[in-house]
């Protein structure tokens, strides 16, 4: 297989339009770490499309490599889509459980950093492109946010020390990319939760200036270059 891209939370929102991007290209098998599969990813073929059913809030296991390593070889270009995320709970700090926390950490924190980790140590010589779907909310303090907005900072400040640490290498690219304010699931859950700037996003969604998820997901396959 030429290219093989690995994307988490690839199952709606941002994610089910990178996997629908990425099934145009005949070269490509797409990877879906996801909770479920989209009703219109059912049926494709496991040639173009392979399914590993993934809860992200786990610990991280390298096992589900298994399925994919022998399609790996020296020439296959891997890419990985750090896409899912949670931005529950919607709450100010002193109202978490431990279990909110926890939840939050894994998904957002724990287990793309170990998905990287073993990437780059299990597959060094390849050609790797490592995209990680950023946020204002890790440049702006938001109230009621605090999880999300930490791990969002914590995730891009992690890609910036992956390019110091691999600037040398010219097989590896890392890239973080804001998408905007997109019109997913997500964006719903901001509007039924309130907090301080709640009307905010109400307004953009009034005002109809969400950004498609399908646009947002062929505008991130161009920034990465990946038809060159």
């Amino acid at each position: 297989m030429k290219k093989i891209i690995i994307i988490t939370g690839a199952n709606r929102g941002l994610g089910k339009a990178l996997v629908d991007i990425g099934l145009k290209d005949e070269n490509a098998l797409i990877v879906s770490l996801s909770r479920s599969l989209h009703e219109e990813h059912k049926g494709i073929s496991g040639t173009q499309l392979i399914f590993v059913k993934t809860d992200l809030s786990e610990p991280f296991s390298d096992s589900i490599f298994g399925i994919i390593d022998k399609k790996i070889t020296p020439e296959t270009n891997l890419y990985f889509f750090n896409n899912a995320s949670i931005i529950l709970p919607i709450d100010k700090i002193g109202s978490f459980n431990e279990l909110d926390i926890a939840t939050s950490i894994n998904v957002n924190i724990q287990y793309p950093v170990n998905l990287i980790n073993f990437l780059l140590g299990e597959f060094p010589k390849n050609r790797s492109v490592l995209v990680n779907i950023s946020s204002g909310a890790g440049n702006n303090p938001i109230p009621y946010w605090s999880l999300y907005g930490a791990a969002k900072a914590y995730m891009k400040l992690f890609f910036k020390v992956l390019e110091e640490e691999y600037k040398e290498n010219s097989d590896l690219s890392f890239y973080s990319i804001d998408p905007g304010v997109l019109d997913t699931g997500m964006q719903e859950s901001i509007r039924v939760n309130a907090f301080p700037k709640q009307d905010y996003f109400k307004s953009l969604k009034d005002d109809n200036k969400l950004i498609p998820a399908k646009d947002a997901a062929q505008r991130i396959f161009n920034e990465i270059n990946y038809y060159i």
